[in-house]
Order: C-alpha cells, then sequence, then structure tokens
C-alpha cells in the first residue's frame, strides 16, 4: 500500500512539473507601437491611464460632444474603423479604446478584467481626456460595460447605445476557473490556448458571429488576431475568464437608467440575424426599457458596424441626432 502511495505520489508530481517543463509555444510577439503601424488599430496612440497601458482612438473635434465607442468580448478600437469618421461628421467627437486585458491594451494575469473595472477604466480615461459628459456605446460585452459605467456615474452618461448587447453577463463560478489559480495549471491552460488559437481560428470565430459571412475578410481578420501578437495576451485571457464571475450588474438595467431626474437616452440596436446574442435578448431589453428606441437591422448578425457600416452609422447617426 505504502508503494503505491508513493508511486501515485510521484506521477502527481510530474503532472504538476510538467507544465513547467514544457516551453511556452512561441508567438511573434510584438509592441503596441508596431501593430499600429501595421495598420492594426485606427488613427491611435498609445497612452497610459491609471499605470495600464492601452490604445485610445478619436475622430472629430474636441469641441463637439463626446461618443464613447466600447467593443465586446475580443473586440477592439479596430473594430470601429470603418465608422469612426462617418459618426465625427455628424457632430461627435468619437472615441474609441481597448479595454484592459483586450486588443492592444497592457495585458498579464494580475490585471483586474471584471466589468466594473472595466467601467472604471473608460471613467479614468473620460477623466485623463476631460470628458465629463459622453454618450456610451457598448457593443456585446461592452454594453454590459457601459451599463456598469451608468450605475456607478449616471451623471457622466448622456445617452446609452446598447449595440448586441449581452447585459448581465457573467461567466459565474466553476471548478475551471478556480482551478486558474494553481500557477501550474493556468501555465498548461496557457500552452493550450497558444497552441489552439490561430489566425485561422480568429478567421472562425469572427465568421460564426457575422450573418455576412463574406465581411469577414483577411485583413480584419489579421486586425483581430493583432491581439494575439502582445507578451501575455493568454494570460490576460484567463484573467478575463477567472473575473467573469463578478460581471453581472447589481441592479435591474430599467432601474439604472431610469435615474434619478431624467432617465438616460437610451438606443437598442440589434442585427436581426444575431446567432450569438440572439435578437431574443434585444426584445427582452425593449420591453425593460420601453422608452428606448428600438432598431433591428435586418440580414446582420453580431457585429453589424462590420458587417454593414453604413446601415448601423445611418441607425446611430439618426438616434444621436436627437441628444445633441
Amino acid at each position: 500500500m505504502t508503494r503505491v502511495v508513493k508511486r501515485l505520489l510521484q506521477v502527481l508530481l510530474v503532472v504538476a512539473l510538467l507544465p513547467f517543463l514544457i516551453d511556452l509555444p512561441a508567438g511573434a510577439e510584438a509592441r503596441p507601437e508596431e501593430l499600429l503601424a501595421t495598420g492594426a488599430a485606427p488613427i491611435a496612440t498609445v497612452v497610459t491611464v491609471e499605470g495600464r497601458r492601452t490604445v485610445v482612438a478619436t475622430a472629430g473635434r474636441g469641441s463637439d460632444p463626446a461618443l464613447i465607442l466600447v467593443h465586446g468580448f475580443g473586440g477592439s478600437t479596430f473594430g470601429w474603423r470603418h465608422v469612426m469618421e462617418s459618426l465625427a461628421a455628424s457632430g461627435w467627437n468619437v472615441v474609441a479604446l481597448d479595454l484592459p486585458g483586450f486588443g492592444l491594451a497592457e495585458k498579464g494575469w494580475d490585471g483586474s478584467y471584471d466589468h466594473a473595472s472595466h467601467a472604471k477604466f473608460v471613467l479614468a480615461v473620460m477623466d485623463r481626456m476631460q470628458i465629463n459628459q459622453a454618450v456610451l456605446a457598448g457593443h456585446s460585452m461592452g454594453g454590459n460595460v457601459v451599463a456598469w459605467i451608468a450605475a456607478l456615474a449616471p451623471e457622466r452618461v448622456r445617452g446609452l447605445a446598447l449595440i448586441d448587447a449581452a447585459i448581465g453577463a457573467s461567466f459565474g463560478d466553476s471548478p475551471a476557473t478556480s482551478a486558474l489559480q494553481a500557477s501550474p495549471l493556468r501555465r498548461a491552460a496557457r500552452i493550450l490556448i497558444r497552441s489552439a488559437f490561430t489566425e485561422a481560428t480568429f478567421g472562425e470565430l469572427l465568421r460564426s458571429a457575422f450573418a455576412v459571412k463574406s465581411a469577414a475578410t483577411p485583413e480584419m481578420i489579421r486586425g483581430y488576431a493583432a491581439a494575439s501578437r502582445l507578451p501575455e495576451w493568454d494570460a490576460a485571457l484567463l484573467g478575463v475568464l477567472r473575473d467573469g464571475s463578478r460581471n453581472a450588474l447589481t441592479q435591474p438595467i430599467a432601474e439604472i437608467v431610469s435615474r434619478a431626474g431624467a432617465p438616460i437616452p437610451t438606443l437598442i440596436l440589434w442585427g436581426a440575424d444575431d446567432s450569438w446574442v440572439p435578437l431574443s435578448a434585444g426584445e427582452s431589453l425593449r420591453d425593460a426599457l420601453p422608452a428606448a428606441r428600438y432598431v433591428v437591422l435586418p440580414g446582420l448578425g453580431h457585429v453589424p458596424f462590420e458587417e454593414d457600416p453604413e446601415a448601423f452609422t445611418q441607425a446611430m447617426q439618426e438616434w444621436l441626432a436627437a441628444l445633441k
């Protein structure tokens, strides 16, 4: 019996040490500045906010009212490249940024990646840019982030655009995410992620989100995959999964929008053929927020601003016109 126990301990020791004996698959790691030079984001700059580096892109005049675009899971400033100038042309100071852990923002296991922390980071970017109040447009996961901003600082929100929004999204605690706290298992997970996530994988994920499959061009796929060329990108992805159980809003979205005084003007904008966050979720939001403007874009999927930038921009501009 003692011999069996000793043998079992030896096996467990090997399993624990194995991830440290295997090198992480090599990647063509780059700095954000290098990737910006290749067109991995719109005209953007690398800035440091609260000690963390990120990328901020702007279009329009700083004197115009601010419109801040907040990307979704796996997204970045790159995703807004086709709509920023046209939105700015209608009289808005358009700002897009990469949330910590995503795009060309600083990455690593030790960051805080829950949506409340992301919301506070966006507010810090607003402070740095001296933007007192803004219309906030959030896509998918970003919809939950902008809802958090409205909950934390309603006085700074001029309007909310919820684009195929994953409101209340929370991954929940699980043994798998809890196990990531153990360094050997986390390293093993990083090995698997680096091996599995190739440019082709990013292409498959993008096409699965689109109703217009042809919109996922090679140039677009390279832009979304650029994040995987930064150091520690895989560790940040695990950090996002680790912190996902804290994403849920602490009050109903209807209470957040119905702030003291005037309710927050809200747009609910959805691709009719969204297979990631289905139209039924948009309908539920419409029912919860009857005063909101509700627009469905026919034939489009989860990322309407990529699939049909003109239709997306028109829907946004029609709503924004009433907020100026």
